[in-house]
């Protein structure tokens, strides 16, 4: 009898501890679907956070090689327009590659230099505007070299960016054409700086432009000085 009392004992003993591993059990699994869901969620956050931080890292990235490339195309543009177009001055003349824009009575300049230089410049102009893509609105240059031309759009009027060469500085006429491409030419340039000035408020060019003048000082050579007439295009360039 007492033996069997004490497998009773045991067999409650058993039971008790069999009852108390279950719900240890059930409060591991518990715990352990708490952690797993826990584990889940985290996961899913850093998953989230990770393509977040991705999406914006790419974003931020592809602006940057974006700024980048076009600060990069700008100036290998402008190296390019650089190396192409020396602008320069010797003594009270503007030169561009070498050829100087005007003349003066004491050091005077043959007009095939300078219908070169005025070719140089206009092909400049036409390059400038092309970079920008822009379009002049009332005039159509046509850089020929020597014997450029600038066409008025309205009508079709060809207006010669050069003199002929048998023409003397000393008269008072015979400028007409000549004059007006000059004069036609500097309106381009200001067109130019207009747009230039739309994408950078703050640019400010060195000498201001108002119909045929630049610095108060006029593109034409008729009825002009040559003093006057030679500072006008070096401001010009």
């Amino acid at each position: 009898e007492q033996e069997e009392n004490d497998l009773k004992l045991k067999l409650s003993s058993l039971e008790n501890e069999r009852a108390l591993l279950r719900n240890r059990m059930t409060e591991l699994n518990e715990h352990g679907a708490f952690l797993e869901r826990m584990h889940s969620d985290y996961w899913r956050s850093y998953n989230e956070l990770q393509l977040q931080m991705r999406s914006y890292d790419r974003e931020s990235l592809r602006r940057k090689i974006e700024c980048v490339s076009l600060h990069l195309d700008q100036l290998s543009r402008t190296n390019v327009i650089n190396d192409a177009f020396n602008i320069s001055h010797h003594d009270v003349y503007g030169t561009i590659n070498g050829f100087r824009l005007g003349s003066i009575q004491s050091q005077p300049v043959e007009w095939e230099e300078i219908n070169a230089a005025w070719g140089q410049a206009s092909l400049l102009l036409q390059t400038l505007a092309n970079f920008c893509e822009f379009t002049f609105p009332k005039y159509r240059l046509v850089p020929m070299g020597s014997y450029s031309r600038i066409i008025r759009k309205e009508d079709e009027t060809v207006l010669d960016l050069h003199c002929p060469s048998d023409i003397s500085f000393g008269r008072l006429f015979g400028y007409g054409t000549f004059d007006k491409a000059m004069c036609a030419f500097l309106e381009c340039l200001a067109a130019l700086e207009e747009q230039a000035r739309r994408g950078e408020p703050g640019l400010s060019p060195p000498y201001r432009i108002e119909e045929d003048r630049i610095d108060e000082v006029s593109v034409r050579l008729q009825f002009n000085s040559y003093d006057k007439w030679t500072k006008a295009p070096k401001c010009m360039l």
